[in-house]
């Protein structure tokens, strides 16, 4: 062997010497690793034996004193921002319940936004495991609510006027006066009368369905566009209410009235079309009001279409009186249509004692006229001063009504 090996050497010294070196170190790197790979596995052995993982050795990624030297002397934001304005930090501020109450109470188109969205999209009227989700959307809403059912209404209280010759005599019967008959004043008996309107109903459900818990003569006017709309009406129905339509009609604010709203832009056909429309989602009903409408109830030739429309369903028209410059009455006698006015709004605020003072009032008037229309709105507050208000009116001698009786005594045929 050995003489073979010296005998290739001398014949060829330099192929040979390389290869050999080649041999010789690919053998000892073969030995190294067999060997290593005997190691691991004897060591995996031994650890499953004893039950022991392991231990991993700690792999450092990053040095911290090499980051710090990195960015010595510049700010930690300068490499982030390089081209971007300067990040400010503001704390929050802390809560101010006037500041708060103030925006509220200021107009806003994004809430306008907001009690809308809630008005058209929230449907209170869920399944019964869902009663208290629905509650609680219902409390969170309130102000929201209390804020959407009209545009600002007057504070003003209408009156007849004191030297009219028709003035009602508290407690008189209109034969006992001693007055030629064309100017007899309206008699409606011996007691003073009352219509309370409430308007703005089928948008919350559970508020709607608080008013058909009050067993009374009340009159419900319900807004076109509410859900669920024949069986709010059948539950103020079984409570004894009369039922009408509360027509949106175009604001003086750009405030959105409704999906479906009567306008100044329209033509006197896109009125009444749209108008009958509004009707025909109804049945059994004898009149309605106007929603809003300080802009189109000034407008008198659309407020004669209007008329027209009424005429043709023999239903009469109360006016809100949301604007002191009202033309629907000079509109309802060109057309003979019935016509009444409100004569007190009761809650332009939700509370319970200002809403009773408004009622107060009302008595006031029905005692001197003998008669009193008032509008009121689904709010929680109203419900509570009603249930209190009508527990009492025996006592103080005064008796609701529907608003039609009312109607047929102030337009006779």
């Amino acid at each position: 062997m050995f003489k073979i090996i010296r005998y290739l050497l001398q014949k060829n010294k330099g192929k040979l010497l390389a290869g050999a070196l080649f041999l010789a170190v690919f053998a000892g790197l073969f030995y190294f690793y067999a060997a290593q790979f005997e190691k691991t596995s004897a060591d995996e052995r031994t650890t499953a034996e004893n039950g022991v993982l392991p231990q991993e050795s700690s792999v450092t990624l990053f040095s911290l004193k090499e980051t710090e030297s990195r960015f010595a002397g510049t700010e930690i934001t300068d490499f982030l921002y390089d081209e971007e304005p300067a990040v400010e930090i503001v704390e929050t501020e802390e809560f101010n319940p006037q500041k708060l109450e103030a925006s509220l109470n200021k107009p806003d188109e994004r809430q306008d936004q907001i009690a809308e969205l809630i008005a058209r999209e929230i449907n209170f009227d869920m399944q019964p495991h869902e009663d208290f989700f629905a509650g609680t959307l219902e409390a969170r809403s309130e102000d929201i609510l209390d804020q959407l059912y009209e545009e600002e209404l007057p504070d003003d209280i209408l009156d007849l006027d004191p030297n009219n010759p028709d003035e009602h005599l508290y407690r008189k019967k209109a034969s006992d006066l001693n007055i030629i008959p064309s100017n007899k004043p309206f008699y409606f008996g011996g007691t003073p009368v009352v219509a309370i309107v409430i308007d703005d109903m089928g948008v919350s459900p559970k508020r709607t369905h608080d008013i058909a818990t009050l067993k009374a003569p009340l009159t419900a006017s319900f807004l076109t566009y509410s859900r669920n709309l024949q069986r709010q009406i059948d539950n103020s129905v079984a409570a004894g209410h009369e039922i009408m339509v509360h027509v949106p009609m175009e604001a003086q604010s750009n405030i959105d009235a409704a999906p479906d709203v009567l306008t100044t832009t329209m033509s006197l056909r896109e009125i009444q079309t749209n108008l009958q429309n509004m009707l025909n989602k109804f049945s059994g009903i004898k009149g309605i009001n106007n929603h809003m409408g300080s802009k189109l109830t000034e407008d008198y030739e659309r407020m004669t279409a209007v008329m027209e429309v009424l005429a043709a369903n023999r239903l009469f028209f109360l006016d809100s009186k949301t604007s002191a410059k009202s033309r629907a009455e000079e509109a309802a006698k060109a057309t003979r249509i019935p016509y009444a006015h409100r004569h007190v709004f009761l809650d332009n605020n939700n509370d319970k004692a200002y809403i009773l003072g408004q009622l107060s009032k009302t008595e006031n008037l029905a005692r001197k006229n003998g008669y009193a229309i008032a509008i009121g709105h689904p709010k929680s507050q109203t419900y509570q001063a009603l249930k209190v208000w009508l527990e009492g009116l025996d006592e103080k001698n005064i008796k609701v009504v529907h608003l039609s009786k009312i109607i047929n005594v102030l337009n006779p045929q």
